[in-house]
């Protein structure tokens, strides 16, 4: 009786969420049990070439209140656009061996050393003026995502790109809008 009413429960539960919302959530999952696995100091290293934004909540709460993926999705379509003007698609990260790494973002590169904690899964990245970034990294098969306190990462990409105050302006006011937001990239290997 006891199994008839569990698989009742599953059952109606299951036609109340869309197969959308399955969708997301199933991938939310994968993404982090697999990642955490498959993310280690060996799966960083490598070419990886940008493909994609990426956004993530520090609290999975958030989320779950949120609508989830749906938010995750409005803002990676908003910062699409920004990424472009920045000059973003077509940057390429190179993690090393010997803990050292290279960016090329714009034409421009800057590169320095990284240190990734396996207990974290952060990376945490020092230029060659000493100035640090940190950093969640998830690795997935041949897809890496590396995502950073927003307000940072942006404040890093004006720096790196010479942004104007006017594209500022933009970027200012979307990260306004979110507690706990991390942006960064979708990273693809070769």
């Amino acid at each position: 009786m006891k199994k008839l009413l569990l698989m009742v429960l599953v059952c109606a539960c299951s036609l109340m969420v869309s197969a959308q919302d399955l969708k997301s959530i199933l991938t939310g999952v994968v993404k982090s049990a697999i990642g955490d696995k498959a993310t280690t100091a060996e799966s960083v290293i490598g070419t990886w070439n940008y493909s994609a934004p990426e956004c993530r909540f520090e609290s999975e709460n958030f989320l779950a209140q949120a609508g989830g993926e749906t938010v995750s999705a409005r803002i990676e379509s908003k910062m699409e656009p920004i990424y472009q003007k920045l000059g973003v698609e077509g940057s390429v990260f190179v993690f090393n061996e010997d803990g050292t790494y290279t960016l090329t973002l714009k034409k421009k590169s800057s590169n320095g050393t990284y240190v990734f904690d396996k207990e974290e899964k952060t990376l945490t990245m020092t230029n060659k003026l000493g100035l640090s970034m940190k950093a969640q990294v998830i690795v997935t098969g041949k897809t890496m995502y590396l995502l950073f306190k927003a307000d940072k990462l942006m404040a890093a990409l004006k720096v790196l790109t010479s942004v104007t105050s006017k594209n500022g302006s933009a970027l200012d006011s979307l990260l306004g809008k979110y507690d706990g937001l991390l942006l960064g990239f979708e990273l693809k290997k070769p």
